[in-house]
């Protein structure tokens, strides 16, 4: 009967509902407590760990599963992503998966919409480093200044509707607008030749 005893105990407390107590950030390690337990500091699932790895530090708060072989908290890992009031789901749209940030930056795909969204808080920056380059293929619209340091090429019509100051020279079809010279300059109403 000992033996049933310890088997149900064992089983009783191989799966157990926690909460992070406590995030030790450089062990990547967090204490759980699960009902009058709090455990030593045991690793947390991630997505990937091997030679793709992800990181992604739990907090005080979150609750999640606590998998115990053999119903003993020494060995366990915790199964984080279960949502509380305290950490309550941050959408409720099946077409959608979204991540949010605890500064309010949010990354969302709609799958039913096919659109893609990512909004950062104010001041929030933005850095794509790709030394083979970066293509964008459809449209692009950009609202805000913009600077381009490097050489920019076109290829194709370029519309402005404001005004293009140009801090050296101007060059179309081969003539310069700061250096051109005119010919058949004539004193009076006549015009002038075309540029040089």
């Amino acid at each position: 009967m000992d033996q049933v005893s310890e088997l149900q105990r064992q089983l009783g407390n191989a799966i157990r509902l926690g909460t992070v107590a406590e995030v030790d950030l450089a062990a990547a390690r967090c204490r759980i407590d699960t009902g009058d337990i709090k455990t030593d500091f045991v690793p947390w699932f991630v997505p990937r760990a091997g030679q793709t790895i992800e990181w992604s530090a739990p907090v005080a708060g979150e609750q999640g599963v606590l998998l115990c072989p053999g119903g003993d908290t020494h060995g366990a890992v915790f199964l984080r992503g279960v949502y509380s009031d305290a950490f309550p789901a941050p959408g409720n749209a099946a077409a959608k998966h979204l991540v949010r940030f605890p500064d309010a930056a949010l990354v969302e795909y709609d799958h039913v919409a096919h659109a893609l969204k990512a909004a950062l808080p104010s001041g929030g920056t933005a850095e794509i480093t790709a030394d083979g380059g970066v293509t964008i293929n459809g449209p692009l619209t950009v609202n805000g200044d913009t600077e381009i340091n490097g050489h920019t090429q076109v290829n194709g019509d370029a519309d402005v509707s404001g005004t293009a100051t140009v801090q050296t020279d101007v060059i179309g079809g081969g003539v310069s607008l700061k250096n051109h010279k005119t010919t058949g300059v004539m004193a009076g109403g006549a015009l002038s030749g075309p540029p040089q």
